[in-house]
This record gives C-alpha cells, structure tokens and sequence, in this order.
C-alpha cells in the first residue's frame, strides 16, 4: 500500500519501488541504494517528509520530498538547485539544535533532499519581500514584518478533468449489465459498476461503450494502469472517437505521463477539430504544468465552441490569476456566476482578487457569502481572516484564524497569517509561537523564518534572529530584506565585518534599494571608512529622490 493511506492509499504491485498514483517511494524502498524508507512522516500540499534509516551511517534521517504526481520539471530543477544551496549553509551551521542538510538527489521520478532534523530544509515562498529601514540619519532601527503573504491563498485550482462532461448515457429499456452499470456508475458505486461493464463485456467483447466504462469505473476506483489498458482496447475498437482519445488523456493526467497526455489531446482534434473537451481538457492539463499562456489559448478555444462552459471560466480566472493579471481574472470569474449564481470557488476566487486589487471591503462579504454555503471550509475561513487581516480589524482576523486552524490544524499558512496579526498588536511572544507552529507544518515558508528572526531581533534575542535568517536565505538566497536585517543583528552583537558582508548582499541583489546603503554607511563609519560611508549615503539620497521624482510624475 502507498505509504499516503489517506490522500492516496494505492495498492502496488509487488515489488513496486514508488506509488504508480501518486509516485512517492514505498515502505522498504532505498534511495540511491542508501536510504531505506519506513514511514510517511508528514504531507503537504506538494511535498512529503519521510522517516528513513542512512544504511551507510546507520543513523536515522528524514526525506523531504516533491510529490511527482504533483510536480512539473521546472519545480523538480528548483528544488534540487534549493537543495543544493541549503546543503552548502548546512556546512557553516554548528550548533548543536541546528539542521543539517547532509544530501540531495534524485531516483526515478522522486527529487529529495536528506536531513538530520525535522525542522530545517529549504522553501521556495515566493513571498512580497518587504525592506526593513535601518535609518542612517535618524541613527536608528525600524523593523516591519514581511505580512502581505497569503501562503495559502487562492492559487490554481483546476477542477477535476472528470466535471468537464457528462458521459453520454443511453435510454435502455431493459435492466441489462450494460445498463446497471451506467446507473451504477451514475450513483457512485464504482466496484459495483466495475461488475457490470464486465458482465456486458462477457456478452459482447467488442461493446465499445462497456470498455469504455469499464476504463471509466477503473479511473474513478484509481486503478490507473488497469484503466488505461481497458481504454486503450476501447480505442483499437475504435480509433477515430475523439470522446475516447480524452477519455485516455484523463488517465495519462492522473499518472503524471503529460507528453503522452497531450498527444492523446492531438489525437482527439485531428478527428474533430471543434471537440470541446479536447481544448478544455489541453488547457487545464497545461495550466497544471504552468504553462499558463499556453493554457489560456485553448480556453479560449473552448469558450469559443461553448461560452457556457462555466468550469472553464473558472480555470481560466484561476489561471490569470496566477499570473497576477487580476483585472481579467474579475472579468472571468464575473462569466461563472452568470452561468452557476452560487459557484463556491467562484466566490472564493473572486473575492481574493478584490483583495489582491487592494479591496478587501468588496471581498468580504463574498467569502462570508462562500461560508454560507460551505461552512467548514477551511480555505474560506482563512480567507476571509485575510481580509479581515486588510481591514486592520485584527481581533476578528485572529478568530477567523483560528476557526480555519479547528477544521485544519495543519494549515501553515493559517499560523503564519495569525503570527503576523500578532505581531501588527505588538504581542511578540504570541506571534513567535505561531510562526513556530507555521515552520512545523511548513519548513520551507521563508517569510516566517524572517519574521521570526525580526521579531527575535525586537527581543535583543541576537544569535537567534541570525539562525532564523539564515534559515530564510537557505530557502531563498536573493532574500533582500533577510540580508538587511542579518547585518543589523550582526551589527548590534558587534560583528562589523560580518555585518558589512551580509549588507554587501543586500546591495548586490537589489542595488536601486536605498534602505541597505543606508545601513552600509552606518557599518561603515563605524569601522572608521568615513569616506565610503558618506558615498554610500549620498548614493541612498539619490535613490530615494530617483524614486519620489517618479511617483511624482
């Protein structure tokens, strides 16, 4: 059995070294010929933690892993390249409660790093980075969290390829196998459907539509390589049904095999270049892959043949609005409450657009309108506690947190939102413990990690808030404003080198920012460079003028 027994819970063939559904590796599986899986530790949205024995070192270890079934090629890259990097700050982390990243790699379709900890490992948050001032010229410090980041925010949600149609049913008068498993099949219950496409089959082996059940009840009871198998004999049967080429595109989806996936789509529209389903299912099967222009096309194609196609509408409004084109992204979703008025996602994906578009008045009522129908969604719930978050009306904010956190304690990006609230009431110790609670159940969100560190550095707690930088910058090493406020807790322990060089950083990545040649300059003239202090802060005037001429015009 697949080691994921809830979300997954595949049966294998014997001897299987990965989940042929989800792709995970299996209990007893060694990586690399080293590394001997036993048990599933933790799984989150894309990635898995797995408890593991190092047969070379006889130590235990934990895998952090890229689901495959879950990850395009462009994520495995980042993640072996994020590795990689996290492995080398490993090096320079001695102390004894720290995390070390001891290999990375990859083996079959799996890319995983090895650590010794739990905590620790790297994170790819693709967070608004938001610069802390140290003011030369005031001689002080001003600390600001990183708190505009919804971790879990409305991101792509492609419905399943299966709501994309209804299979076609036919008006049979008498209660044959065929029959009984279309009802069956209708009604949810797939092994007793299973039974009777292969009954009807029993009476008919070239019955086109009992195959085709068959490979459909075989899809939804997620036995993938079986319903392939059942699709492809339906096609040899009939090879020119562009119904059936998307039939097996759906199940090629499902085992991560895109570029077969997509010839299947080929396929379908070489027989019928106006096949709806054909371009829809392209375009949700691309937008999964991130290839979001390309996904945009064949909507677009798709709501030509049928612009009452409202599951199209919202993956094309989900797809722009990953691409933080929000104003299209309104005008999409608009189209699916003018076909479904009480489309849950819909109001969800609306009301996070009018937020990201700077209002969260509109967007609230919306996701308290989402709630109404599905109380104990989690999602809305912390939603509507970042919309909340936007009003500055916090202690509402907080409670809708924690609501979300009842139905899914597990939420990492819940945590991270309601440390950060705390932190707007100055209750530091409070927030300090959520972003903890955030980094148990998402290593790998790096804004915590800064927040953390900053708010450790509001506390005087100096040689902590420089781990929980490093640990940010493990995730993501352009990191501008984790570089600044490293060099000011290095700086306030007196480190001044150290400080100047991680400030070097800051003005390296991002040399149009006044803020670190600022902080250069106070480093600086502290370490008795007067001359190249006063040019540093000549140089952050100039940006900053630079920068108020352009708002200005």
């Amino acid at each position: 059995m697949c080691l994921d027994l809830e979300g997954c819970g595949f049966a294998n063939r014997e001897k299987a070294r990965f989940c042929a559904h989800c792709g995970i590796p299996l209990e007893g599986t060694f990586l690399q010929g080293r590394y001997e899986v036993q048990e599933l530790a933790l799984k989150e949205r894309k990635t898995v933690t797995l408890c593991a024995l190092d047969r070379h070192q006889g130590q235990s270890v934990l895998v952090r892993a890229l689901i495959p079934q879950s990850a395009t090629e462009d994520e495995r890259e980042e993640f072996l390249q994020d590795a990689e990097l996290a492995a080398s700050l490993s090096e320079r982390v001695e102390d004894p409660g720290s995390v070390r990243v001891l290999d990375y790699g990859q083996d079959g379709p799996l890319v995983f790093l090895i650590k010794a900890e739990q905590r620790g490992g790297r994170g790819n948050s693709q967070q608004e980075h938001s610069q802390l001032a140290w003011n030369a010229s005031a001689g002080g410090e001003e600390f600001a969290l990183d708190i505009n980041g919804d971790d879990d925010a409305t991101v792509l949600r492609m419905p399943a390829l299966s709501q994309l149609k209804n299979a076609k049913r036919p008006q049979e008068s008498q209660p044959d196998p065929l029959t009984r498993g279309h009802v069956a099949y209708e009604q949810g219950e797939y092994e007793a459907a299973l039974r009777y496409y292969e009954q009807a089959i029993e009476q008919d082996v070239v019955s086109i539509e009992a195959w085709a059940g068959k490979g459909a009840a075989l899809l939804s009871l997620e036995q993938l390589d079986e319903a392939l198998l059942a699709y492809d004999h339906t096609i040899s049967l009939c090879p020119n049904d562009p119904e059936l080429w998307t039939s097996r595109a759906n199940v090629l989806h499902e085992l991560r095999r895109f570029d077969e996936e997509m010839d299947c789509y080929e396929q379908a529209l070489r027989y019928d270049p106006n096949y709806i389903y054909a371009w829809s299912g392209r375009g949700m099967a691309l937008a999964e892959q991130e290839k979001s222009e390309e996904a945009l096309m064949a909507f677009d194609k798709a709501l030509l043949l049928d612009p009452r196609q409202s599951v199209v509408w919202q993956a094309m409004s989900d797809t722009l609005y990953s691409l933080h084109r929000y104003e299209e992204a309104l005008i999409a979703v608009n189209r699916v409450f003018e076909i479904d008025a009480n489309n849950v996602s819909a109001l969800d994906t609306k009301g996070n657009i009018l937020r990201r578009l700077g209002d969260a008045a509109e967007a609230l009522p919306l996701h308290e309108e989402a709630l109404e129908l599905e109380q104990e969604n989690a999602t809305l719930w912390f939603d509507k506690g970042n919309d909340l978050r936007d009003l500055k009306r916090y202690e509402e904010a907080l409670a809708a947190y924690d609501h979300a956190l009842t139905l899914d304690q597990t939420m990492a990006g819940a945590w991270y939102n309601r440390g950060n609230v705390l932190a707007a009431q100055q209750k530091f110790e409070d927030a300090l413990a959520s972003y903890d609670y955030a980094l148990q159940y998402d290593d790998g969100l790096t804004s915590a990690w800064y927040n953390k560190g900053s708010l450790l550095h509001e506390l005087q707690r100096y040689e902590e808030a420089l781990m929980a930088f490093d640990r940010a910058l493990a995730g993501d090493i352009h990191y501008i404003a984790a570089w600044n406020n490293k060099g000011l807790s290095l700086y306030a322990l007196g480190r001044l080198d150290e400080a100047l060089a991680a400030l070097d950083q800051a003005t390296s990545f991002a040399p149009d920012e006044p803020d670190a040649w600022y902080n250069r300059a106070v480093v600086l003239q502290r370490l008795g460079r007067k001359q190249e202090a006063i040019s540093c802060q000549e140089w952050a005037r100039s940006l900053e003028q630079r920068a108020n001429g352009s708002e200005a015009s």
